[in-house]
């Protein structure tokens, strides 16, 4: 029985060859970009799962908070770990990590192995406790455990040793310091929110901050806030709330001129970090959700494809049905029978979109700029979600049409009751018009954030960020700066040259924390030490220009400050002359500058001081100011020689301020970028269920069509008899999608402090280009139907 369903299901796919293929292709199409989404979700998802103990880890945050400002960092002291175990016996082990506090950092094993790298940590032994890092060499309890020691991944194994035993060998940290490797681990996978290419041991670290930062260099008896990531792991996770108890009463008093007061000490679970805590730009449970969102939608749109398309032939088979009902065939086999066709279909579409997924996975990887391991793919936890995306495509798309088809009384059918091709014409429908309002929904929401993003990008911000190029200066680079910048001065096409404390737009700030002269209440503030040219090579605007400007150069005690930071400050009335106590030193306000932004629009305006500097020998950034009718690709590589003059080791390394700003919205550019392409989906899928629809509605209607043709009726009378219901539809859809994209898209847009309006003509687009794909949808095939000769569909009666 089971070979003659399977043979009859190939039967009619070959027999119906038009509806088959949009079936299997509308399929085909929704499950592999069911299949990408469900991959990044997934894997997002299972972020540091793979830790065994991961329930039990919790890592420290703080939370600082002075006037309406709250800051929140996750650097603790040295000694920080071990007088809150001491304190609490529910604490098992802690672990701390530093990174490196080298930015421009080379590592070096031999004369031909010398690279610049970012992924360099140090820590104790207790990581290996506390996390699932596999050591390939190397012991685990000593790997850590002298100065000088250091172990690495197994690429930069390859990468500085090739197929040489790195263990005993040794590297040069920063040009200077020659560590010894005791081990080597295994890479760790790319959903671990830990990503280590070297681990030097703590007591190197120690000794690195003692000698070349001295004025951070943390006694042992200081507990509060530091220089290191600490990790916990606790007895079990619901200790939690008495371990953060008792951190107030171990913490150092008066820390940093009595911070402590200002400060909260959290543990939060090492599993939330990723999507709970997220730091990066595109990785938090809001785009997960998004993201499943669309792939239920798109799944949705195929599956309704197929039924609508299955349950409006149902009438070619009901006189199968009820054959087979009078020879003796009950309803559970006449529905084992149609969920074997769907079963088949769903087989073959998912043959395909497995096809259609492994073309678009790098793209999709490269948009998202995402990186997952080829052996997650393979892995049990997103085979077995390839597994259940078959079986729920299966049952859901041959659910509704078994049901509709068994269910036929063979005295009914024999009778040609079911002749008209009407039953089922409601469902249809309403299908119809959630495909359509599925599309026009994500057209407005394409538009919409794309419109958001063009206005982030072209809105005044307070500076002229064009043409600037901005160039971090390595630790030897910043030796030779007042050299650096007079020969970059004399290269032609460089207007101006500036500089300061901070690569804008790429990072954080740093932050006063003082109080108010008038009232003395707490206040944060921005600052960022500065030269003069700084001020003039991003044009930024006086609101109260110092009295005597040629002053500012001498540095010193003089500081400038923005419009909000006057308010902040609250000192409104007569800012000039006023003085702030920053770290025990005072500072005369001379200026007032008109605010820009520094920041992200999704953020207002905070307040900024400037501090302009005489020696400029401590910044570590230039702006260069570039003709822009220079050359740019030869200024580049000018500017690039230049600088390795000065700094021959680590590379030229670069960036323009106008990209860094806009590469702030990468994950709306993403998202609009995913959403331009979900849309394109949606659309097409339920274009190829409307073509199926008229082309079945074609079929139904030949002989009535030939009799209209020979009474008189006109080719546009067919078209308009045979797309007006279909058109009604679509209109119907954007009536309902309109409301639903508003309050969506309002609501995403209330995450920015600048943003665009929505405004009706966003949606005046949407609806005329979702009727206008839909009537080229029905057009094609409707005027096909009404330019056939009548004699051809009448001569058979």
């Amino acid at each position: 029985m089971l070979k003659n369903y399977i043979k009859i299901a190939f039967r009619n796919l070959l027999k119906n060859k038009i509806f088959s293929i949009i079936n299997i292709a509308g399929l085909a199409i929704g499950m592999a970009v069911c299949m990408l989404i469900l991959l990044y979700v997934s894997h997002e998802l299972s972020y540091d799962k793979f830790h065994q103990k991961g329930e039990n880890i919790f890592h420290t945050l703080i939370k600082m908070k002075f006037g309406s400002n709250e800051v929140q960092f996750n650097l603790v002291s040295k000694n920080f770990g071990n007088a809150v175990k001491r304190a609490n016996p529910e604490v098992v082990d802690y672990a701390r990590i530093s990174q490196s506090f080298q930015n421009d950092l080379v590592i070096k094993s031999d004369e031909n192995h010398q690279f610049f790298e970012r992924k360099f940590y140090f820590s104790e032994p207790s990581l290996f406790n506390l996390f699932s890092i596999e050591l390939l060499q190397g012991n685990k309890g000593t790997v850590l455990s002298e100065p000088n020691t250091v172990v690495l991944n197994e690429e930069m194994a390859r990468k500085y040793f090739g197929n040489a035993d790195p263990v005993g060998k040794t590297i040069t940290y920063n040009k200077k310091d020659v560590l010894r490797v005791t081990g080597v681990f295994k890479k760790l996978p790319t959903n671990s929110t830990l990503d280590f290419d070297f681990i030097g041991s703590l007591s190197t670290f120690d000794a690195l901050m003692k000698r070349d930062r001295g004025q951070m260099y943390e006694t042992d008896d200081l507990v509060g806030t530091g220089s290191y990531e600490t990790y916990f792991l606790l007895n079990k996770p619901e200790s939690v709330t008495r371990v953060e108890k008792v951190i107030p009463k171990v913490l150092t008093k008066d820390e940093n001129n009595g911070l402590t007061s200002h400060s909260t000490y959290l543990l939060l679970p090492f599993l939330e970090t990723h999507l709970g805590n997220n730091w990066g730009d595109f990785s938090n449970t809001k785009y997960v959700s998004i993201f499943l969102i669309v792939a239920g939608i798109v799944l949705l749109l195929a599956l309704i494809n197929y039924m609508s398309l299955t349950t409006a032939r149902a009438t070619v088979r009901v006189k199968e049905v009820g054959v087979r009902k009078v020879l003796g065939a009950n309803r559970k086999h006449l529905a084992t029978q149609f969920y074997g066709e769907s079963i088949i279909v769903s087989l073959i579409s998912f043959i395909l979109a497995l096809l259609l997924f492994q073309t678009l996975k790098q793209p999709f990887y490269n948009l998202l700029n995402l990186n997952i391991d080829d052996s997650f793919i393979t892995s049990p936890l997103f085979l077995s979600i390839l597994l259940g995306l078959l079986i729920f495509t299966a049952l859901v798309a041959g659910s509704y049409p078994a049901l509709l088809l068994s269910k036929f009384s063979p005295i009914q059918v024999l009778k040609g009751k079911f002749a008209s091709g009407n039953h089922g014409v409601s469902l249809r429908r309403v299908f119809i018009v959630f495909q359509f309002m599925a599309s026009v929904v994500m057209i407005i929401c394409s538009m919409v954030v794309q419109k958001q993003l063009n206005y982030l990008q072209t809105k005044k911000i307070g500076m002229n960020k064009e043409q600037v190029l901005v160039l971090p200066l390595s630790s030897e680079a910043r030796k030779h700066t007042v050299a650096l910048r007079q020969d970059l001065k004399r290269e032609a096409g460089i207007q101006q040259v500036g500089a300061s404390s901070l690569s804008m737009f790429t990072g954080g700030w740093n932050m006063y924390f003082t109080k108010t002269p008038t009232t003395n209440e707490d206040v944060s503030i921005n600052n960022m030490e500065v030269d003069e040219g700084f001020l003039k090579i991003l044009q930024l605007d006086w609101k109260v220009k110092p009295a005597n400007i040629e002053q500012l150069a001498l540095g010193n005690d003089k500081i400038v400050i923005n419009e909000t930071a006057v308010e902040k400050l609250k000192i409104t009335e007569k800012p000039i002359g006023q003085n702030l106590n920053l770290a025990g030193t005072r500072k005369e306000i001379v200026g007032v500058l008109k605010d820009f932004n520094f920041t992200s629009l999704q953020q207002k305006i905070d307040g900024m001081l400037l501090m302009v500097v005489k020696d400029t020998t401590q910044l570590r950034t230039l702006y260069l100011r570039i003709d822009p009718k220079a050359d740019l690709q030869q200024k580049l590589a000018s500017i690039g020689k230049v600088y390795e003059k000065y700094e021959a080791d680590v590379p030229f390394d670069y960036y323009f301020l106008d990209d860094a700003f806009n590469k702030q919205y990468r994950s709306e550019q993403r998202m609009g970028s995913l959403f331009a392409g979900f849309t394109g989906v949606a659309i097409l899928i339920a274009c190829m269920g409307l073509f199926g629809l008229i082309t079945f509605t074609a079929e139904q209607k030949v002989k009535e069509i030939g009799i209209r043709k020979v009474l008189g009726a006109s080719i546009s009378n067919i078209v308009g008899l045979l797309s007006k219901d279909f058109i009604r539809l679509v209109l119907i859809a954007n009536g309902i999608a309109f409301p639903i994209a508003y309050y969506f898209m309002n609501n995403w847009l209330q995450g920015f402090a600048y943003k665009t309006d929505i405004g009706a003509s966003i949606f005046v687009v949407a609806g005329v280009l979702a009727i206008s794909i839909a009537l080229l949808t029905v057009l094609y095939q409707a005027i096909r139907a009404a330019l056939m000769n009548p004699v051809q569909s009448l001569k058979s009666e």
